[in-house]
């Protein structure tokens, strides 16, 4: 079955994407190949212009050099065609962001590119996040910011609270909330986006969805790759910042959230909300923090305490949900590579509690275990799993990647995958008490092996 059948739709408007930080490793691994992927399968039209901003001077095929464009193909092999489409699709633009006569330069540019017609704009932030400010304040400065432009933020969404409500006020000044777009691709994979249609459509799981029946929910996102040359980023940012703040907590919401009442953005980021509001800020004693035995080497920071490993447990105040235990877990350099959901039920028999995963890497799909009983004589109970794959149900190709779900829905107007300022706000709030206690000092941090499996890192050496 050819891929393209999987989108009913074209982007009729051909738009402008402009993207900050193009030479960044985002860009180079995932938004670049998810561009190439949307225009060779006709999503977005020929004539789209991509501008890849960068401080230095750059021509399309710099641009084009590092990047392994095709990734998303089955053989990884580039089309021609649709190679044609993005090198003639992407052009450079060099600005320095301390710079105002730049951003004019870039309106002037823009504008020249629209001719008869306004063309839709999406503005896409690919830098560090602490560049967020400085950039987004120029652009509303420069009204680079009409009705017509949407704004794409990547994660982490400030470092606390405190910068988090200082970035929301920036961004407010110069783009309203309906422009404004907060990434999280975790939500774009497929089984996300099909859990609460699951839920919704699903009866048979509707009336045990509460703390009666429902012992605990544990998300995991687990890494066996370590950092990868990403020192800055992780030294300003951790475990806790980088996975949990926003891509944990928002799978917990669409997992735990009242159903909406329509499948529509406004409905989903209302029961979102809501959601996080009950949640009780992270006690820091029942945090654990750990970081893998190799980590200082790699950023030459012997003194560091920043954690690889994050592990934190959440109450939730609603009637609904106060009995169940709620735990979030990341980290890399580990074993295996693996995010699920996992929802334990509660059974009679405390050693065989059924399960049902919701497995989101590295093989999309969901599985349900159950207890059967053994052939024979006895009663002897043991696991069975049944199990549902996209690649076995739908092929290899089927899978929309997250980064083109992220753009095309954007284009779209559709923001029931990006979060919301109070969403933001929330998650924030939620870890505080733990940031605060991590920041202090090293005090608890376990040092685990490189490759340990994630239920043995309470083992590692502890600094008391």
């Amino acid at each position: 079955m050819n891929k393209s059948a999987i989108f009913p739709f074209k982007i009729q408007d051909p738009p402008v994407i402009v993207v900050f930080g193009i030479t960044g490793d985002l860009s180079r691994r995932k938004l670049l190949p998810a561009l190439y992927h949307l225009m060779r399968h006709g999503v977005l039209p020929a004539n789209t212009v991509i501008i890849g901003v960068s401080r230095k001077s750059l021509t399309s095929e710099d641009l084009l050099k590092e990047v392994e464009l095709c990734v998303l193909e089955k053989d990884k092999v580039c089309d021609p065609d649709g190679l044609k489409k993005v090198k003639t699709a992407l052009q450079s633009f060099q600005l320095n962001p301390d710079n105002p006569e730049d951003f004019e330069k870039l309106k002037a540019f823009l504008d020249n590119l629209d001719g008869q017609t306004k063309r839709h704009r999406l503005i896409y932030m690919s830098t560090p996040s602490d560049a967020y400010s400085v950039i987004v304040e120029k652009l509303g400065a420069h009204h680079i910011n009409d009705s017509r432009t949407k704004l794409l933020l990547e994660k982490p969404f400030g470092h606390d609270i405190d910068s988090a409500t200082e970035l929301i006020k920036t961004v407010d000044k110069g783009f309203k909330e309906d422009q404004i777009y907060r990434i999280d691709h975790y939500l774009a994979k497929e089984t996300a986006q099909n859990l609460l249609a699951f839920r919704m459509h699903n009866p048979i799981f509707q009336s045990l969805w509460d703390d009666k029946h429902i012992h605990q929910v544990t998300i995991r996102a687990f890494e066996e790759i370590g950092i990868e040359g990403r020192a800055d980023f992780y030294e300003k940012t951790g475990a806790l910042r980088d996975l949990v703040q926003s891509h944990l907590l928002q799978l917990l919401c669409i997992t735990l959230m009242d159903n909406p009442a329509i499948l529509d953005s406004q409905h989903i980021h209302k029961n979102k909300q809501e959601f996080l509001k009950n949640i009780e800020p992270a006690d820091p004693i029942k945090a654990v923090r750990g970081q893998y035995n190799s980590y200082k080497n790699e950023i030459n920071n012997p003194g560091s305490f920043i954690e690889t490993y994050a592990k934190i447990e959440l109450k939730h105040k609603s009637t609904k949900w106060k009995n169940t235990k709620i735990v979030l877990e990341t980290g890399k350099g580990l074993s295996q590579k693996n995010t699920e959901i996992v929802i334990e039920f509660k059974t009679p028999h405390e050693e065989i509690r059924n399960k049902l995963i919701f497995k989101l890497q590295p093989s999309e799909g969901i599985h349900l275990d159950l207890a059967i009983k053994e052939p024979g004589f006895e009663t002897l109970m043991k696991h069975a799993e049944l199990y549902f794959e996209y690649k076995n149900s739908f092929g290899e190709q089927m899978n929309v990647d997250a980064y083109e779900r992220v753009l095309v829905d954007a284009l779209r107007n559709d923001q029931s995958l990006f979060a919301s300022d109070e969403e933001v706000l929330e998650t924030w709030k939620i870890l505080d008490p733990v940031l605060k206690q991590w920041q202090k000092n090293n005090q608890g941090l376990v040092i685990y092996k490189k490759g340990m499996g994630a239920e043995n890192i309470i083992e590692g050496d502890k600094i008391s």
